[in-house]
């Protein structure tokens, strides 16, 4: 089914392209297949020669090289005169590239109906799966420019003024403004910036673009990256490598290769390509002097390793790294046992496939935290597949759309009865809810009648409390008065917490006395004498306590729907 775990790298190297199957299992990768097929014809970016830029010249020789990888000029490398190509018979080691040495499953270059690259790859391709293919593709060794900023710490620099800058200084090197396409970027932990950037689109996707409209099946890019973030990140994943050590990555390529410097597993430097290959006879020679170049100048502080990649020229390259460098130690990349396994595959045989596992490793995401976080998979192609998958997923929903009327009907008769014994349910509560509503409503304006009354009712009491009270109060002193005491007037009553002051004035002082009889509870506080038109008369002041022994007279009982009413 699609998202087979099994990926495809392939690389482009020179005119011939290398293809590497792995398969991710259980957080390791196991090599499935290796093939090589020789293109018809060369592939070239943008319009122009591999060898050429834009304007005709070396377009990465052209460009400022201390702005860009921090090297001056090379010097003293253009002497050598390109010779003859090697005589593989006389080395001591036939090279890998030998179909001898090679026991690979090789497809074969052109047939008689095979008349471009686009055919020769859908037959490729098809032949490998004609159904699904997941790939990992390479930008060709010296396509991309590398530049390492350590003057900035980019972890503290907004990411809107990183790009603006980054932009800046991609068209002073281009002279037009680069896409986001065609850059990516890394800010390490230490915050300095390794960018990679590119002229053109990778000419290997533009191959891949064309061949997928005549390829039948499923073709999902899963990643794109130059072939030296792939080499950075195998050997990361595959190496011990300690802090300060610096490792040295040489990149082998028929007519042109790559030297990646780096420190501890920090990229330190990546060289300018240089334009030699296994082809050339002085191939070693230069990049020996390279190398001595890089550590004269002290670009590269030190060297403590060697690591050979695509190595198809066997023992010769490592015998003679290890003889001109005797304090280095030198060896052809090699695979952790405990991460890779080789399958039916030749270790020796893979050692000139190292980019094309290396692109096919990433593509698996296997480890992809050790390769540096760096795509150039253009943003288009990202549409074009999440567009895939949503193809997918609308079928699937046209799919739910159209079982969706099945279901909900079987759903429907199976509770056809329910729904209709409620249904009728409903009814006849609602011809309830029609019959009681007349009753209801007139319940509510009675409701509110009773509410009104009530609050009438609570101002009545409110206003009545306590005029009983002080009538029957005052009448028992007019009875007391009228009957036992003559010639006695009042002059003022107050009422207070401590009971009812009385005062007033008497003809006679043994009055006095009886008026305090009157009540249950008097107590006579004082008795003056004064006079009045010329007569004397007793004035005198009572505090009475109780009116009656009788309390209930003065509250008499209320009805008791009155006190239901009322609340109380």
């Amino acid at each position: 089914m699609f998202g087979s775990k099994v990926y495809t790298g392939i690389v482009i190297e020179g005119s011939q392209l290398k293809i590497a199957r792995v398969k991710s299992e259980k957080g390791k990768v196991r090599l499935v297949k290796l093939d090589k097929i020789g293109l018809i014809d060369e592939l070239k970016p943008g319009g122009y020669d591999s060898s050429e830029g834009p304007e005709g010249g070396d377009f990465e020789e052209d460009q400022d090289a201390d702005s860009i990888f921090g090297l001056g000029e090379l010097e003293g490398d253009g002497g050598e005169e390109e010779l003859e190509e090697i005589n593989l018979d006389d080395m001591d080691e036939e090279p890998v590239e030998d179909d001898d040495m090679l026991s690979l499953d090789m497809v074969e270059e052109a047939d008689s109906g095979t008349r471009s690259n686009e055919v020769l790859l859908y037959e490729t391709l098809t032949e490998i799966d004609p159904d699904n293919l997941r790939l990992g593709l390479n930008v060709e060794a010296g396509d991309t420019i590398f530049q390492i900023i350590r003057d900035t710490n980019f972890n503290e620099v907004k990411k809107k003024d990183l790009i603006a800058d980054l932009e800046e200084k991609l068209e002073s090197i281009y002279g037009t403004p680069k896409s986001s396409d065609r850059y990516d970027y890394e800010i390490r932990e230490n915050g300095s910036l390794l960018l990679a950037s590119t002229e053109e689109d990778p000419k290997l996707l533009e191959l891949v673009n064309e061949t997928r409209e005549l390829y039948g099946g499923k073709l999902f890019i899963d990643d794109i990256l130059p072939d030296e973030v792939s080499l950075v990140g195998l050997v990361k994943a595959n190496y011990e490598l300690q802090p300060d050590q610096i490792t040295g990555i040489i990149q082998f390529g028929p007519e042109r290769c790559r030297l990646i410097f780096m420190n501890g597993e920090e990229v330190w430097l990546v060289s300018p390509i240089i334009n030699e290959g296994t082809k050339n006879r002085g191939f070693l020679n230069t990049i020996f002097s390279k190398i001595l170049f890089q550590l004269d100048t002290g670009e590269v502080p030190n060297l403590d390793r060697l690591i050979l990649a695509n190595n198809t020229l066997g023992t010769e390259a490592t015998d003679f790294f290890k003889k001109n460098f005797p304090d280095v130690s030198v060896e052809n990349f090699r695979f952790e046992s405990s991460k890779f396994d080789y399958g039916d595959q030749d270790p020796v045989s893979a050692d000139a496939f190292t980019t094309a596992i290396g692109v096919a490793w990433a593509a698996s995401g296997v480890d992809r935290e050790h390769f540096p976080d760096i795509s150039l998979l253009p943003g288009y192609v990202l549409e074009r597949q999440k567009i895939f998958k949503l193809q997918w997923h609308g079928i699937m929903l046209l799919f739910l759309i159209f079982m969706a009327p099945v279901t909900l009907n079987y759903f429907y008769q199976q509770n056809a009865r329910q729904i209709q014994t409620m249904e009728s349910d409903l009814t006849r509560i609602n011809s309830q809810i029609e019959q009681v509503t007349p009753t209801v409503n007139a319940a509510n304006k009675l409701s509110d009648q009773l509410a009104i009354l009530r609050e009438e009712l609570v101002l009545l009491d409110t206003l009545s409390r306590g005029t009983r009270e002080w009538t029957r109060k005052l009448q028992i002193l007019n009875n007391g008065m009228s009957e036992n005491v003559q010639a006695t007037w009042f002059t003022g009553m107050q009422n207070n917490q401590d009971g009812t002051s009385l005062n007033g004035y008497a003809l006679y002082r043994n009055q006095i006395p009886d008026i305090v009889d009157i009540f249950a509870d008097a107590t006579l506080l004082n008795v003056s004498i004064e006079e009045i038109r010329e007569q004397e008369v007793y004035r005198f002041s009572i505090r009475i306590k109780e009116f009656s022994d009788d309390k209930t007279q003065f509250s008499p009982p209320r009805p008791e729907d009155l006190k239901t009413i009322l609340g109380k």
